[in-house]
């Protein structure tokens, strides 16, 4: 067997990064179904039916350890004892321009409506706040513009109390009426918002319908009032989900939604101006009520070349920037230095496409992609086409190679052992179930009756993991070497949204990506949900369905968890995706301009809590 050579991969990769954009990751939610039962069973009779007589005895999977809720990290309303300021932070020193060479994220934009997560969390965020902040250090919802909140039983009801003393930067108030009017902007027509799908489920189609579901009692208070129980507000309102950001009310009424081109708003740092392709710029908030910046100025300089961003910090053109880890060691010969975020920030994984829900069976919504979403000739509906992908591919060559080895296992997309919902047993079965083996992966190929079979491999980027389109590369060398017949396409990640995966069109591709460390059910909104609530779709059992809505509208933790272990146990029998490794965010800095940076990792972007960067000490 020919061992396949990712560094070799990663040097014609480099390549391809120019010109490939990147960006955010995903969207949309939904209403309520009848949860269900037996999910183990709706498992193995789903493997049953994908594989074909031929394939040999079907293994019986051992019954799910009973879930144990564990607290998570998004859950409080208590302000943290480590939001203090730190030693670093006492110092009246400031800094000037602070410059940060930053992938270019998918959507340009100064309308956290008009794009993902990603997008809005990156150019966004530094301007206007959320109503929830995050802590810097434990990644737990913390109060920033709201006070306090809290949630009648059954989770319809969700109350915020806001300060009474956060201005707009044009100087004019901050009221409970901006809340409303901010969150009527992400179900506008035009609107293509992660959130978007989410908020019209959770409070209506128009605008007329959410502003009567999302209210301002007096000036301090706004009550959101759900059409289908959640128990997710608080994350929904906060900076890790990162679209329900707050725009002037005041500011429309004067200008309508053009106004919004130069926006005001409450954050740290000031929108000054962009050009797009370029760069943004910033000023600092000095009047800040959380934390006013430690540098003047703050830009962001986009550059889609690996190696340019790398030579501007070693040429001290920027402070900050995004690199990928094959190139640290590069950074750190060079006097950079390498940091990570506070907790383990992102899963990175390879999507297969064509896995839709069998009653997804219908045309889509336009001539231009009829037939699409389940079509039954499809390969990757076959379980065994999918372990055999799962088996094809050397995730800790790729670890060690790619990632320098900082990655820890990762065994369903999604999932993290820390949070609400893993199951114990997912680690136990993963070298059995999931481990390299391409011996095993022919085998496989061939009992599904698939065995070279044509699969476009497409390459694309997002912050936070430069190493994707190597990744990729990698692969593509692995899939090829177990008889598939492999193509591959770079293409935007932009182009890959609009033309494969949100029209349902994903048919015979697998791609990676990579997602943020979060509550479980929140990524699944993502890529496990069918119907119009879905987004990426990735759902090939029915019952994933019916388990994520009871997950995601019970109140109680462990009836939560339960439901959100018996899913990952379906994503995890029957091969949904292909879990590779769960990785710190890191981020390359200049010492001697750069003093203190700390970030969570928890929020859907390469860094954030920027305003709390300082400079080196003099």
């Amino acid at each position: 067997m020919v061992k396949p050579t990712i560094l070799a991969a990663f040097a014609g990769a480099l390549l391809l990064v120019i010109g490939v954009a990147c960006g955010g990751t995903s969207e949309d939610t939904g209403a309520a179904s009848a949860p269900a039962a037996q999910p183990q069973q709706a498992a193995q009779q789903q493997t049953q039916q994908q594989q074909p007589a031929t394939g040999g005895q079907q293994q019986q999977a051992a019954a799910p350890a009973a879930a144990t809720p564990i607290p998570t990290v998004i859950a409080t309303a208590t302000p943290s004892p480590t939001n203090t300021p730190t030693a670093a932070q006492e110092t009246e020193q400031l800094g000037g321009r602070l410059r940060i060479a930053t992938i270019p994220p998918v959507q340009q934009l100064v309308g956290s409506w008009l794009g993902t997560t990603t997008s809005a969390n990156t150019q966004v965020r530094p301007f206007t706040d959320p109503l929830v902040h995050t802590d810097r250090f434990d990644g737990s919802l913390v109060p920033g513009i709201a006070t306090s909140w809290e949630a009648n039983e059954d989770g319809t009801q969700w109350t915020f109390h806001l300060r009474d003393d956060v201005e707009f930067h044009d100087g004019t108030p901050f009221t409970a009426n901006d809340v409303p009017h901010s969150a009527s902007l992400i179900i506008r027509e035009d609107a293509i918002a992660t959130d978007t799908g989410l908020f019209r489920g959770l409070f209506g189609d128009n605008e007329e319908e959410l502003l009567s579901n999302i209210v301002a009692l007096d000036d301090n208070t706004v009550q959101f009032n759900l059409i289908t129980p959640n128990s997710l507000m608080d994350f929904f309102a906060g900076a890790q989900q990162g679209n329900l950001f707050m725009y002037s009310k005041a500011q429309y009424d004067a200008g309508g939604i053009e106004a919004y081109e130069q926006p005001t708003g409450v954050g740290p740092w000031k929108f000054e101006e962009r050009t797009i392709d370029v760069n943004l710029v910033y000023s600092r908030n000095a009047d800040h009520y959380r934390r006013a910046p430690f540098f003047q100025e703050m830009e962001f300089i986009l550059i889609p070349e690996e190696t340019t961003r790398l030579a501007q910090l070693q040429t001290q053109q920027v402070q900050i920037g995004e690199v990928s880890r094959e190139l640290h060691v590069d950074a750190q010969n060079a006097g950079l230095q390498v940091l990570q975020s506070e907790l383990p920030s992102i899963q990175v994984a390879f999507i297969i496409g064509g896995v839709y829900n069998p009653e997804e069976a219908g045309p889509c919504l336009t001539e231009e992609f009829q037939n699409c979403f389940y079509q039954p000739d499809e390969p990757h509906l076959n379980a065994k086409v999918r372990e055999a992908i799962n088996r094809a591919i050397n995730r800790d060559e790729i670890n060690e190679q790619l990632f320098g080895g900082i990655g820890r296992q990762h065994t369903v997309w999604g999932y993290h052992p820390a949070l609400p919902g893993y199951n114990p047993r997912w680690t136990e079965e993963f070298d059995e179930k999931y481990g390299f083996d391409p011996d095993r992966a022919r085998e496989l190929l061939q009992e599904s009756g698939y065995e070279g079979y044509e699969l476009t491999l497409l390459l694309t980027q997002l912050p936070g993991v430069p190493e994707m389109i190597p990744m990729g590369e990698a692969a593509f060398t692995y899939l090829t070497n177990v008889g598939i017949n492999v193509t591959s396409e770079a293409i935007q990640w932009s182009d890959y949204r609009a033309k494969y995966y949100r029209p349902g069109k994903t048919h015979g591709t697998i791609a990676a990506t990579r997602g943020t460390y979060r509550p479980a059910d929140i990524t699944l909104r993502f890529y496990n949900r069918s119907g119009d609530a879905g987004f990426w779709r990735t759902s090939v059992d029915p019952m994933t369905d019916a388990l994520y809505d009871k997950a995601t509208q019970s109140v109680d933790p462990e009836v939560k968890a339960q439901a959100l272990s018996d899913l990952g146990d379906l994503k995890f029998d029957l091969y949904s995706e292909v879990p590779i490794v769960w990785l710190p965010a890191q981020i390359v800095v200049d010492p001697n301009a750069v003093g203190e940076m700390v970030w969570p990792g928890n929020i859907n972007a390469s860094f954030t809590h920027t305003e709390y960067i300082t400079p080196t000490a003099q």
